[in-house]
């Protein structure tokens, strides 16, 4: 009985027609062959099972053959059967991973110089060339740049980047790609045919989609199949069969978890892992799928004609194109950008149906979740419909900070110095800072909206935006406060300021401490009627008495030096005056700690000749009367400077 010889060896292609999908290093070897122009030293790369050894014996057979037919070996002379048979003695075979010592590489530069025994050429095919140290390269560089004219060298590597660059610049280069599944789908039923096999075509598709682009693999594969179920009685191999031993996944399996990835159900998708890995399948090789199955959709929806890229056939075409109808292009691709880069880690996790549902998880949230190109897309479909009218009657926008803050500083600087020219209070000192003005860029006039007439302050008078204040902020107030605003009485409006009286009671402390929160509702609804944010709205009111009768009285402490007192009796000076004053006057010498005097002592060395030249004459001071406290204190001009700066009321004279 004669020894069996296992297919990937048996159906081992013998000329260069029998080479599948490398069609355009075949026909460069051939075309040397024909017209003589071959080079010294060839380097074949590629992955495993793609024909790099193959291609070099059939090289090899072609140089040595006595009787070449057009750039093909004969396969009948001494030379190609001693080739065929691995004894001939000018082609010598060498694996570089186990004799990659720079001695061994000594040794070979002497052998070359003797001639071939019967063929024309002594050829050296080293294979996994890339395990040679660097020093056995420097031993054979000389070797491989400048060899005797009966040397050939043909190298072949899985890891070119391993290769040294001096060694690469001295060969002819080619590169083999991996071989298409429906190339190597037609090769596996030729053999199953003349193997006398019965297989199933669903069997054979998932072996050559296993094999993952090498013959090799796929080749062996069908031999294990063939042997597993030889003499079952099963008559023809069944692709579950296939699927059960190999641990692949069938093609309806796989389409359904990309569709449950596609359309947003990890449920669906995490369901399906779970069963696949109940039945052993190889949940790397279903994580390879996968990724397959989500480029060809992407390239079913980008190219017109994606079968030329794909090498799928119209079956498969039409899988991938029922998938694409029902998903988005940008969903396809962020689930390809989150687990494309994670093969390598499934690989090497200790858990791997845990780790490949929580990426596939990620990876649908990030793809599903909401993006700013879907929130515009719907924008602008709602703007179409007619259902963003109310956008239109929205204020203009508020400008930027760096032309926003300036222009309010400067409304609020016009309005205090209106105000303290205008309504100064007859007897009053406020202890307030002085702030240095700036130069502050011309005014700008509030934009009127243009999609709502009354918007726009110069089209509204004082008692008509009033008005619409109280019924903007109306349902939002209590029945109290609307019956109050309504009764109110507008003063004046001038300089984007509105004036209003409001009618309050001075015993009313709830109210005095809800005023407060309604005056902001208040100025928010002027702004948005206005359209100008740098509006102001000041509320007239009595404020309730806070002190007792004025024989209860008590004499109350010194109150903290402010940094300026301003007395507004006398005449406003000139805006440079006060700036000069401010900045000039040197600050007060702090206290020193051992001199602790009573305040009545205090009080009597502290009053000298300079403070009566400097100070206006005053008499009876008026801080214990409530009604001239309220006065002061209800003025428009203390109220917002109390606002803007904190400032209180420390002292009233009658003068």
């Amino acid at each position: 009985m004669s020894e069996y010889q296992v297919i990937a060896r048996k159906w081992r292609p013998q000329r260069f027609c029998d080479v599948v999908g490398q069609e355009h290093i075949i026909r460069t070897l051939k075309n040397a062959i024909r017209s003589e122009r071959t080079a010294h030293a060839y380097l074949f790369v590629g992955p495993r099972g793609v024909g790099k050894t193959t291609t070099a014996r059939i090289f090899a057979k072609a140089l040595n053959c006595t009787n070449p037919q057009d750039g093909e070996p004969c396969c009948e002379c001494e030379s190609c059967r001693a080739i065929a048979q691995d004894c001939s003695l000018d082609v010598i075979e060498i694996d570089a991973a186990s004799r990659n010592s720079a001695e061994y590489m000594r040794e070979l530069s002497e052998e070359v110089m003797h001639l071939p025994v019967a063929g024309r050429y002594k050829i050296y095919i080293i294979d996994e060339v890339h395990m040679l140290s660097k020093t056995a390269w420097n031993a054979l560089l000389k070797t491989v740049e400048e060899p005797p004219p009966h040397i050939k060298f043909i190298f072949a590597t899985t890891e070119a980047h391993q290769v040294l660059p001096t060694i690469v610049s001295r060969c002819q280069r080619f590169d083999l790609q991996p071989i298409s599944t429906r190339l190597i789908l037609d090769r596996l039923a030729l053999i199953a045919d003349k193997e006398g096999v019965k297989v199933s075509s669903g069997a054979l598709e998932a072996i050559a989609r296993a094999a993952n682009g090498g013959m090799r693999d796929a080749q062996s594969l069908l031999d294990q199949m063939i042997a597993f179920f030889a003499g079952s009685g099963t008559g023809e191999i069944s692709e579950s069969q296939v699927l059960e031993l190999f641990g692949l996944t069938a093609g309806e399996e796989l389409e359904e978890i990309v569709s449950a990835l596609l359309n947003n159900a990890p449920g669906r998708a995490v369901s399906g892992i779970a069963k696949l890995a109940k039945r052993g399948r190889n949940l790397e090789i279903l994580f390879n799928d996968i990724l397959e199955t989500l480029r060809g959709v992407e390239l079913v929806m980008l190219l017109p004609e994606p079968g030329e890229v794909l090498n799928a056939d119209q079956e498969q075409l039409e899988h991938l194109r029922r998938l694409a109808g029902g998903s988005r292009p940008g969903v396809v691709r962020s689930l390809l950008e989150s687990l494309s880069p994670v093969g390598r880690i499934l690989h090497d996790a200790l858990n791997k149906q845990i780790f490949l549902e929580t990426i596939l998880l990620k990876a649908v949230r990030q793809a599903h979740a909401v993006k700013l190109e879907d929130i515009l897309a719907r924008l602008n479909q709602l703007r179409s419909a007619g259902e963003l009218e109310f956008m239109e009657k929205l204020p203009p926008p508020v400008p930027g900070l760096g032309d926003y803050q300036p222009e309010i500083e400067r409304r609020q600087d016009n309005a205090i110095a209106e105000s303290i020219k205008v309504n100064t209070p007859p007897e009053a000192t406020i202890a307030a800072p002085v702030k240095e003005p700036e130069a502050e860029p011309p005014q700008k006039e509030a934009v009127r909206n243009s999609a709502n007439p009354d918007h726009g302050v110069k089209t509204l008078d004082g008692t008509l935006l009033w008005e619409k204040i109280v019924a903007d902020s109306a349902p939002d107030l209590p029945v109290e406060w609307q019956t109050r605003l309504t009764n109110a009485e507008v003063e004046k409006y001038e300089d984007s300021t509105l004036t209003v009286k409001l009618p309050f009671d001075p015993a009313d402390r709830i109210a005095q401490e809800d005023l407060r929160t309604i005056e902001a509702q208040l100025l928010s609804s002027m702004q948005n009627i206005t359209g100008n944010w740098a509006g102001m709205l000041l509320l007239d009111y009595p404020e309730p008495s806070v002190f007792e009768p004025e024989e209860h009285l008590i004499e109350p402490e010194p109150e903290k030096v402010m940094p300026a007192e301003v007395d507004l009796a006398a005449p406003a000076p000139p805006i440079e005056a006060a700036i000069n004053s401010s900045v000039n006057t040197p600050a007060p010498p702090p206290p020193e700690d051992d001199e602790e005097e009573s305040t009545d002592d205090v009080d009597s060395d502290s009053s000298s000749g300079e403070e009566e030249e400097t100070m206006p004459e005053m008499h009876s001071s008026l801080i214990g009367d409530p009604e001239e406290y309220r006065k002061a204190c209800n003025n428009p001009a203390v109220r917002m400077i109390d606002d803007l700066f904190g400032g209180n009321v420390v002292e009233i004279h009658s003068i």
